[in-house]
This record gives C-alpha cells, structure tokens and sequence, in this order.
C-alpha cells in the first residue's frame, strides 16, 4: 500500500511559567505547577493558535507540559477531536543534583567548571548547548544526571517518530508541548545559527520536516501570545 509522504509543520511550544521558573531554580524532571500568569498567558497562545488546524498534539509527560497542552487543545476551535499524546523523549534534560537548585549556583558551577568567567567567554570558547548539559553530568555525584548525547539522542528519536508518523499520512501542523532546555538543545542541533540563551515560556518555535529533512524556520515567537490578548480584549468590548 503507498503512502502520501507530507510537509510536517510542528508548532513547538515552551510549557507556561511555574512556580519553579518563578522562583529561578532548575527544573528539569522536578515539575512545578504553572503559576496564575502561566495559565493566562497559555490561554492567550491557546487563543492566537486557535484557528490553525492541527493533524496532532503531543507532550512531555511532564505535569507542566500536559497542562499547557491540554490549554491549547481547549481553546483550538479549528481541530477536531485532537487528542494529546504524551511522551517521555520529550522530557526535559534530567539535570541530576541540580534539580531544584536555584539558577544561579548551577550556572556558576558551571562557569567555574569550563573555566570562563561570563556566559559570552563559553559561547566564544566552547559548543556551549552541548557544554552546559554536559557539565551537569560531570558535576553531579549521583551520576544520574544526562549527558549531551544522552538527552539529544532520546529528545531527536522523539522528534523524528512524530514527524514519520505524521509525514507518512499526507502531512500537517503538529502541535509540541515541551521545554526550554530541550527545545534549545533541538534548535542548537538542527541549525547552529541561532544560538539561543533563553527561551520564553509558552514562546513558538517553528520546525519544518521534509523529505526527511529538519529546518527552523522560526524561534521564540510570542506573537501568538500577543494575537490572544487582542482576540480577549476584542470580545470583552464586543
């Protein structure tokens, strides 16, 4: 039987702010409830992608990621019956000892670590998405935490079954809820160009799959966010 492959589209969504990210500490497997701002500002992105027809939704399995995910598919007027599928390869980095640390001491260790004195002096000296996980890993005595390799190769093999699954049925836009660590790692390993240091919550990045092919075409959108916060205010006024 043949099979129409198709242009995927993946609409790949940053989980809302929690009350981890809040309070500026590491959030890895560790899972934080969104905050009220985090609910909002998912409703809004829900909003602004509201009319795009969605082929699939998937999410990390993580409570934060479902969440938002399951925000998104409610306010989606244009998919239906569009059911969540969640997966752990689309966890975030498991960050070991430093899950629950506070930002700030985890970036200094690693800092100390590859011997630089500001985040401008790794990136100049050092591949620095694949640098930051891996310090992680050599700094954590549990020895639990992921390496470089192990998260991009579990995160890519997600990635790519989504993209095979949905390719081999004609196409489509894919919803992905995830994280930012992981989205950036994505990014970083698909196209070195962009070079991301943050990535905000409930942002857009946009991956394009083709005939086997991966390419961002865009990262950090928040116009979706901004498109939802007009459409509530136009309906109040209505």
């Amino acid at each position: 039987m043949s099979s129409n492959k198709g242009r995927v589209i993946l609409y790949v969504m940053r989980h809302g702010q929690t009350i981890l990210n809040k309070a500026e500490r590491t959030q890895g497997w560790c899972d934080g409830v969104l905050t009220a701002e985090g609910i909002e500002v998912a409703i809004n992105v829900g909003l602004g992608l509201s009319d795009i027809k969605f082929k699939s939704a998937y999410s990390s399995d993580l409570g934060r990621a479902v969440k938002t995910a399951r925000i998104v598919i409610k306010e989606n007027i244009a998919s239906a019956n569009l059911e969540l599928k969640e997966l752990e390869g689309l966890r975030e980095v498991y960050f070991g000892k430093y899950e629950g640390e506070l930002e700030k001491v985890k970036f200094n260790d690693i800092l100390n670590f590859l011997n630089v004195s500001s985040y401008e002096e790794a990136k100049e000296k050092y591949d620095f998405q694949r640098e930051y996980v891996n310090s992680c890993a050599a700094l954590d005595e549990t020895k639990e935490a992921e390496n470089y390799d192990t998260a991009i190769k579990r995160v890519m093999k997600s990635l790519e079954d989504i993209c095979l699954e949905n390719s081999n049925d004609n196409g489509g836009n894919v919803l992905i809820v995830g994280h930012g660590g992981i989205i950036r790692l994505i990014i970083d390993y698909i196209d070195k160009n962009f070079n991301l240091r943050n990535l905000d919550n409930s942002s857009i990045s946009k991956i394009i799959y083709e005939d086997g092919n991966f390419k961002v075409e865009s990262v950090n959108d928040n116009s979706f966010c901004e498109k939802g916060k007009a459409m509530k205010i136009a309906i109040k006024q209505q």
